[in-house]
């Protein structure tokens, strides 16, 4: 029981202890609110007011240190966050490409950015300089960044489409200069077995201060189910002198294509056209090589079955 006694007396103890020591605390830190002080503390930077076709590229410092006097509880909230003091372009001198803060000029503009009861006693800098540029714009192409695959038996037989193959950008020269191709995210499309229609996003402008005219583009691409055939087209050759005879054989080869299940019938050989050019020669062998010069747009990867041709050169 005494023990008992004991604890609770001395947690009574512990517990004034702790009301006087916070107490003290409490009259130190309002002790210091209402302490008139001068104290030194960093400003960011930031023009504002900058006309709709100007940007401002640089500028000279990104942060000012502000000397400022006033009541602790009027300075306490510049510690908190970092501060930022606004600096209207309307205000300043341009002086070709740049416009110009100066100390001299401006300094009493700083001063209406804190109240009355916050006094501006000085700036750590003379002369900030923003520089600008005008914008321009210039149209650039887009390229598409694809990577497919086609589920077994189909494929595409026409050229995807974009709804754009160029956008508009916008900003300054000096950065939309060296810019000749915008590149897209890219777009991943796997066992494919129907038409596509969906919207691909632009890759962002790595400089803010470049505007493009659009975020995405919509892609379609038709997808049909095919056919492999096979058909016979006539052998020409190319290059060959009038005074020149040539025998060669075969005179016909098989040239293999895939075609559309609903096109097949309309392909036929005179679509094709299978060449031998006599530049071309070997003079260590006799044998051609023949290649295709000529197909219909419906039709893809078309190959020769057999590409040599022998011949014989007659005197």
């Amino acid at each position: 029981m005494f023990k008992k006694i004991r604890s609770v007396y001395k947690t009574r103890k512990f517990n004034v202890f702790l009301f006087f020591v916070l107490l003290a605390l409490i009259y130190s830190m309002l002790s210091k609110l209402t302490s008139n002080y001068t104290k030194t503390i960093v400003f960011a930077v930031k023009p504002v007011d900058v006309p709709s076709d100007q940007v401002v590229l640089n500028q000279s410092v990104d942060s000012i240190r502000l000397e400022l006097k006033g009541y602790g509880y009027n300075l306490a909230k510049y510690y908190i966050d970092q501060p930022i003091i606004e600096i209207s372009l309307n205000n300043l001198n341009k002086v070709k490409s740049k416009y110009q803060w100066t100390k001299q000029r401006n300094f009493s503009d700083l001063q209406s950015k804190f109240n009355k009861s916050v006094s501006l006693v000085s700036s750590s800098v003379d002369q900030i300089d923003f520089i600008i540029e005008q914008y321009e714009s210039k149209k650039v192409p887009v390229e598409l960044k694809l990577e497919i695959d086609y589920k077994s038996g189909f494929d595409s037989f026409q050229e995807y489409k974009l709804s754009k193959d160029s956008i508009m950008i916008t900003g300054p020269n000096s950065l939309i200069d060296t810019i000749n191709v915008i590149q897209t995210h890219k777009l991943v499309l796997n066992q494919i077995d129907s038409e596509i229609n969906t919207k691909i996003r632009i890759r962002s402008p790595e400089n803010s201060n470049i505007i493009y005219s659009d975020t995405e583009i919509d892609f379609q691409l038709k997808v049909e189910k095919f056919t492999e055939e096979s058909i016979k087209v006539p052998i020409t050759i190319v290059n060959i002198d009038d005074n020149m005879k040539i025998n060669y054989y075969p005179k016909v080869v098989s040239v293999l294509y895939r075609v559309s299940i609903k096109d097949y019938k309309a392909v036929n050989p005179m679509d094709f056209r299978v060449e031998c050019d006599l530049n071309r020669i070997n003079k260590d062998n006799s044998v051609l090589i023949s290649s295709i010069t000529k197909k219909p747009s419906n039709v893809k990867k078309c190959r020769i079955e057999n590409n040599q041709i022998q011949y014989v050169i007659i005197e």
